[in-house]
């Protein structure tokens, strides 16, 4: 959010067409500007999005992304010594030999490694979600149950 965007997409048509603030004296950042989402056609038939800030941007994704995307290190690890390799330091690690022989870009593998950790951050984040509503609902049953005790 006020980082600039519509700034961007004002030069790239080469005219203000979006409405543009100041950059704020106090906090160093473009104010909001942009209030709802619109589609604006660039020269060449490029098609641009502007839309308001968004505080984040969140992977989806589960396994399936993972083996699918990487499908190359997952077969590797299916030539690992123990099922449960981690691919760090274990003996027998298909996937470190890979590395150690050439055939697998070490690049490559952090980046598997790092979607991952992602994932798994994603999956337990969710999870967390998911316990707080329950508990939620838990809660607002318990209070109901206590006034209907007291009546």
């Amino acid at each position: 959010s006020g980082v600039g965007k519509s700034t961007l997409i004002n030069v790239l048509l080469g005219y203000e067409r979006q409405r543009e603030k100041a950059i704020s004296g106090h906090v160093g950042k473009g104010q909001h500007t942009t209030t709802a989402r619109e589609l604006i056609p660039l020269s060449g038939g490029a098609l641009l999005i502007d839309t308001p800030g968004m505080r984040e941007l969140q992977l989806w994704g589960d396994e399936t992304t993972l083996h699918g995307t990487f499908e190359e290190i997952e077969a590797l690890a299916q030539e690992c010594r123990f099922s449960d390799c981690q691919h760090e330091s274990e003996p027998g690690c298909a996937v470190k030999q890979a590395i150690a022989d050439g055939e697998l870009d070490a690049n490559r593998f952090e980046s598997y490694r790092k979607l991952q950790r992602e994932l798994e951050y994603l999956e337990q984040r969710q999870h967390h979600s998911a316990e707080y509503l329950q508990k939620q609902k838990w809660m607002q049953k318990q209070k109901w149950m206590r006034l209907m005790k007291g009546k």
